[in-house]
């Protein structure tokens, strides 16, 4: 994948020129630490280049040495190299490398067929629920599905998008909006804009929109991924369960994709788990020192997120 469209909108999002901020400026990694504690608040002031991943693909690949060689180069005025979301491996930790634990990720895999597969991973009664639910919702809601790039740049796909994910931020109390209408508007334009799907659901009597979802399928790597949703729960009418009806939605759409390896995102493991999650990863945030004095400090910090 070309990373330059989701450096882009990390530096928008995040209002800088360049992926370079103080360690706590940055949305996901101040989530961490708010729900943690540190009593080195100047640790956390220390500045970081953030790699690509940008924090906008739920999982990254280890990167090789000539990749964290380049990147330390283009790191050499910040305190650290932040790689972020990195699979944790077995096989032990790169020599110099702090490893912060960060999240963990949540996999469906369809090898055979999407509803034998999901039968298989949640049982015989909660898939019945699962199906049951999503044509519920679908005798309910109008479900469009745009390809990002084909959408105009005024189109109310991205206005009704943008205003649910909104929604979203403000329940989880967010510290930033990672995909405002500006941002969605770059990803649209930019050469990954055909990899990103924009998913609908309105209200068939009001044409309201209810709850919306985005996902980028990554032919490279053979991933299909959601990233994120909002559901605007007010409006939503009672009975209707629009979030296991979208992740029943997206297995099928994935699989006439021709995906059959989903990554479901970070967080909130046990609802994955309940819609089909069958793979869990854990996931660490790398920090590679360039001129920080604070090594031993982050090291200490990264422990006691160990011990979490």
């Amino acid at each position: 994948m070309e990373w330059l469209p989701q450096r882009d909108a990390f530096c928008n999002s995040h209002n800088v020129p360049r992926p370079q901020l103080p360690l706590r400026n940055i949305a996901h990694w101040n989530a961490v630490l708010q729900r943690g504690t540190s009593s080195d608040d100047a640790l956390h002031h220390e500045r970081a280049y953030v790699a690509p991943g940008y924090f906008y693909m739920p999982v990254c690949d280890e990167p090789d040495d000539r990749t964290l060689a380049e990147l330390s180069s283009l790191a050499s005025t910040a305190d650290w190299l932040l790689v972020p979301s990195v699979r944790r491996y077995d096989h032990g930790r790169r020599a110099g490398v702090v490893t912060v634990p960060f999240m963990q990720a949540a996999f469906f895999r369809s090898s055979r067929s999407v509803d034998a597969a999901l039968r298989t991973a949640v049982g015989a009664s909660q898939y019945k629920s699962i199906v049951r639910l999503t044509r519920k919702a679908e005798a309910a809601c109008t479900t469009e599905i745009h390809r990002l790039s084909e959408v105009a740049e005024h189109d109310r796909v991205l206005s009704d998008f943008a205003g649910l994910q909104a929604l979203n931020v403000a329940k989880y109390g967010h510290s930033r909006n990672l995909y405002t209408s500006d941002v969605l508007r770059m990803l649209a334009r930019s050469s990954e804009g055909e990899k990103y799907f924009v998913k609908l659901d309105y209200d068939k009597s009001s044409n309201t929109p209810l709850a919306g979802s985005l996902s980028y399928a990554d032919d490279h790597r053979g991933v299909f991924t959601k990233l994120v949703r909002g559901l605007d729960h007010d409006r939503i009418p009672r009975g209707l369960n629009l979030y296991i009806a979208d992740y029943y939605q997206m297995y099928h759409f994935a699989d006439r994709l021709g995906f059959t390896d989903i990554c479901l995102g970070r967080g909130a493991i046990d609802a994955k788990v309940r819609v089909g999650a069958i793979h869990i990863v854990d996931l660490d945030n790398w920090l590679i020192p360039v001129n920080t004095r604070r090594r031993q400090a982050m090291q200490e910090y990264a422990r006691s997120r160990h011990g979490d």
